[in-house]
């Protein structure tokens, strides 16, 4: 029994980890984030880390949100809910948001998630945040969560130091610790082939009144069509989900898989908005290995793009899981150091147990 919950915790880091790894490639805080300033105090004062619920997006008022406002992420409270979005508004600021920054309401598409607030008491982890963004990069950031599960392994069920007799002590590696490292990287690397497999296209046009004078000019209100290309470069087949928001009225092919190395052409409708400027329409492609029915994970993929994903490593963990249980790894003995009382030198012998 211990062992299951030891794997349980794993996993639940390894999670963690892996939305941190998304959080850097999608620029966006999935999992959990912390505070950038003190307009939340003292709920969450600057520098607190939070979790987040990145499958809530439809939050009630009173609920603490994370959403997009501009080009920067923001973690406000909703006030009140309107026929246009949501009413925001930080705990030690004056005025909500659409007042001070002159701003619409939040759609739900601006929502990231529901900060976690078991009986309204948001779950902090002080000022961790100002030590991650006094000096790490996004790299370090992520490089620092897979030290944390590493160590974490080790400590539930890596090495241990035994006295064998007054003078020697051995430290050994056990069997579980290298199958629970296999299974993290394991799960590391599908949640990174299904990552890098996710971009965002640019649609860029012009809205003027010289609308056809040259390639990429509309008038207001006129519809085109551009295509558009998917290459699946990946060692297996992929599904892919592909959409877009406003202007874009019709996607010729929205769901479709490709094997490996597969290409597929689309075509995108576009009606130019009434308002003469640059416009980029950005077409977001989401892929994800066929580990689950279709139906399943278009159903998935209706409730939010990360519900499939988090569907899959669920899947490959139970399998892991499963295979744990089955095979029967318990404590033996992979490689055992025998270290010697006030000596520097080490002996290393690898020690095999049926």
């Amino acid at each position: 029994m211990n062992t299951l919950v030891e794997y349980a915790i794993l996993a639940v880091l390894g999670i963690l980890v892996i939305g941190s790894l998304a959080g850097a490639l999608l620029d966006r805080p999935v999992f959990v984030s912390y505070a950038y300033s003190g307009s939340m105090t003292p709920t969450i004062d600057k520098g607190d880390l939070f979790f987040i619920n990145p499958l809530a997006r439809n939050p009630d008022i009173g609920d603490v949100i994370v959403f997009k406002m501009g080009s920067t992420w923001t973690v406000h409270r909703v006030v009140a809910i309107t026929e246009d979005g949501y009413i925001t508004k930080g705990d030690n600021n004056v005025a909500s948001d659409q007042q001070s920054r002159n701003i619409p309401p939040i759609k739900k598409d601006q929502i990231g998630g529901t900060v976690i607030a078991p009986g309204g008491h948001v779950i902090t982890v002080p000022k961790v945040g100002n030590y991650i963004e006094s000096g790490l990069s996004d790299r370090g950031k992520i490089l620092l969560g897979a030290i944390l599960i590493v160590a974490g392994i080790l400590a539930f069920g890596g090495g241990e130091a035994v006295r064998r007799g007054k003078r020697k002590r051995f430290f050994t590696v056990k069997f579980r610790t290298l199958f629970m490292l296999a299974s993290v990287f394991l799960l590391l690397m599908v949640a990174v082939s299904i990552f890098v497999s996710w971009e965002v296209i640019p649609v860029e046009y012009s809205v003027t009144s010289a609308g056809g004078a040259r390639e990429g000019w509309y008038h207001p209100g006129e519809e085109f069509q551009t295509e558009i290309t998917v290459k699946n470069n990946n060692m297996y087949p992929m599904r892919y989900y592909i959409s877009a928001p406003e202007p874009v009225t019709k996607i010729s092919s929205e769901d479709f898989s490709l094997p490996r190395g597969g290409e597929k052409d689309f075509t995108v409708t576009i009606v130019a908005p009434q308002q003469t400027a640059m416009y980029s329409t950005k077409i977001r492609v989401n892929a994800y290995p066929p580990l689950l029915p279709g139906s399943v994970m278009d159903a998935l993929y209706e409730v939010h793009p990360m519900a499939p994903l988090l569907a899959i490593l669920a899947v490959v963990s139970a399998f892991l899981g499963t295979m744990y249980i089955l095979s029967g790894i318990g404590n033996e003995d992979v490689v055992r150091i025998r270290r010697k009382r006030h000596s520097k030198h080490r002996g290393i012998s690898e020690v095999f147990k049926v």
